[in-house]
């Protein structure tokens, strides 16, 4: 997978473009690896602690199809556990922490009569819950790039990423959630394209982010 040119640095509005543009793109041309990927996504992902692996898994696969290499499954497995081992298994983890707190969170604000500064903490509190998980968009397609990388240092470029462009990430986040609705409404098309839809815009939207707000960091190998 190519990285981003770190000596071009492009407005986010040339970014933003780009990224869609190379998501409908890539999914175009490999409709049938959508439905192969979430499928198989889903059936290494039944034991959910194997999240991590099976979603990293998963973007180098819809990168790798999306940028035209024929990848196989078996190939974007083996890199996961093997190259990237064990911090794929702590970056899912990280995640399911995440969702647990932002989850006890939102039930402390709806269950409880607390005063308003400790509504206030909670909030904060669920807004940086969500902030993690939104960075995911850039942490997997990142790890997946740079399989050498800290993890401390990949999950920092994600965070910050998403903090870069509060407003773009925001907007990549109303995608998500509508190819969510989307494929909601198509009943099993939840099953069978959500996963790789969104697996490839993440393959698309880190590098692109990454050009706009880290000109010179690199981002790919």
């Amino acid at each position: 997978m190519i990285g981003p040119d770190a000596g071009q640095r492009l407005s986010k509005s040339e970014c933003y473009k780009n990224a869609l543009n190379d998501w409908v793109s890539g999914a175009v041309k490999e409709p049938n690896s959508l439905v192969t990927g979430s499928l198989l996504f889903i059936l290494c992902c039944l034991p959910v602690i194997s999240f991590g692996p099976a979603w990293l898994a998963l973007t180098y696969y819809m990168g790798r199809r999306g940028d035209g290499v024929k990848a196989s499954w078996r190939e974007a497995l083996s890199f996961s556990l093997k190259r990237c081992g064990l911090k794929a298994w702590l970056m899912g983890w990280s995640d399911f922490l995440a969702v647990a707190l932002a989850f006890g969170d939102l039930l402390a604000l709806w269950a409880m009569e607390l005063p308003a500064p400790f509504r206030y903490f909670y909030g904060i509190i669920l807004f940086l819950d969500g902030l993690y998980m939104v960075s995911g968009l850039y942490r997997y397609p990142a790890l997946a790039r740079e399989p050498n990388n800290r993890l401390s240092r990949i999950i920092v470029r994600g965070v910050l990423l998403a903090v870069g462009n509060l407003g773009w990430t925001a907007l990549f986040f109303c995608v998500q959630l509508l190819l969510f609705i989307i494929c909601a409404v198509t009943g099993v098309g939840l099953v069978f394209l959500y996963p790789g839809g969104l697996a490839l815009l993440s393959h698309y939207a880190y590098p692109n982010m990454v050009r706009a707000l880290m000109p010179g960091s690199g981002g790919g190998v």
